[in-house]
């Protein structure tokens, strides 16, 4: 399958190189040199706010996916290497995606899939679409960089990602914290596994957002607290370490709450108040089901096996050789996404 796909990507790439004229030509080969050479941030300084063509748009998406960490070619081998392993094929995708994402991936990556899109429109989407070979490449850059976007927001919410899936390994406290602040914000409620120890508002003075900042811990852990952002929408936003309200640039380096720090919150990943707010339902539902969607019509019989293999798992179903006992037309729900994340954290 690999083969098949890089053989795919490099048929994408081409477009790029197809000029009218010989400035045109100069200027897409100078851009090619600099994908090529992994000076991502050139391209997209060289391209970033005038971009008006095709060709424009697909070297600023392939250059936020390198900036991302995670080259069509990353995900592939990921992708290739988790299935057909015993255990989640999922589980397995996320952990290799973990180890190539770098710390602005999803950001980057929802960059990528933006500028992508900007080529076929909704076509990915449409069942009835007649696609040309090309929009086909472009819809399976999509549907991977939106399936590497759910697998970097499941690392964001563990403690150890290399245990995600590991029937061997011990459940994975923060995952236990992370799947009770899910249903708190969506509910109000706190479950047998956590209780809630710290529920204030907080405004970050830098972006002028305001969030609902809970501490969980895990019942029967080890003590460890872990903060949480929960948006007016009642969805957790994703984060990273923690901060004081006053300035991101406080960000910390640790995993937890250190306790008797009260000015420290959960630091949003995204610091900017004209941001895209990123939550943790909100990418693992909505970007998960539109990046599954976006490959339908694009991938080979292979990858669309596989692709098939990871929906099933987080519909709650099994997956056997080429079939799954639930039904393959229903969306990824939040309920579907607890359920799964549940069975990983054994």
């Amino acid at each position: 399958m690999i083969k098949k796909l890089l053989v795919t990507s490099l048929l994408g790439l081409s477009l790029m190189m197809s000029g009218c004229g010989d400035t045109e030509g100069e200027d897409r080969l100078e851009t090619q040199q600099m994908l090529d050479a992994g000076n991502f941030t050139g391209v997209i300084s060289k391209l970033e706010g005038r971009a008006s063509t095709k060709d424009e748009y697909l070297s600023l998406g392939a250059a936020y996916m390198g900036k991302a960490g995670l080259s069509l070619t990353n995900i592939i081998t990921s992708m290739v290497s988790s299935v057909g392993s015993g255990d989640s094929a999922f589980a397995g995708f996320v952990t290799g995606i973990s180890s190539s994402s770098s710390i602005s991936a999803l950001p980057d990556l929802s960059k990528a899939i933006d500028y992508y899109t900007n080529v076929v429109g909704a076509a990915c989407l449409n069942p009835n679409a007649t696609l040309t070979n090309s929009q086909k490449d472009i819809c399976l850059y999509i549907g991977l960089a939106s399936t590497s976007s759910a697998a970097v927001t499941i690392d964001l919410i563990t403690g150890d990602i290399a245990t995600f899936g590991d029937s061997t390994a011990q459940k994975d406290e923060k995952l236990t914290a992370s799947i009770c602040a899910l249903g708190y914000a969506f509910d109000g409620n706190e479950t047998t596994d956590c209780s809630v120890i710290r529920d204030v508002n907080v405004t970050f003075l830098e972006s002028g957002k305001t969030y609902r900042s809970v501490l969980m811990s895990v019942v029967g852990g080890s003590g460890s607290q872990y903060g949480y952002l929960i948006n007016d929408n009642n969805q957790t936003v994703l984060t990273k370490n923690y901060c004081e309200n006053t300035s991101f640039s406080t960000r910390t380096s640790t995993d937890t709450y250190v306790v008797g720090a009260p000015a420290q919150h959960a630091c949003p990943i995204n610091e900017s108040s004209s941001a895209e707010e990123f939550t943790t339902a909100g990418v693992l539902v909505d970007v998960l089901n539109d990046g599954i969607g976006a490959i339908g019509g694009a991938a080979t019989e292979e990858t669309q096996g596989d692709i098939d293999e990871f929906k099933c798992e987080i519909l709650g179903g099994h997956y056997n050789y080429d079939s799954c006992d639930v039904s393959l037309d229903n969306n990824v729900t939040e309920q579907n996404i607890i359920d799964y994340l549940n069975s990983q954290n054994l």
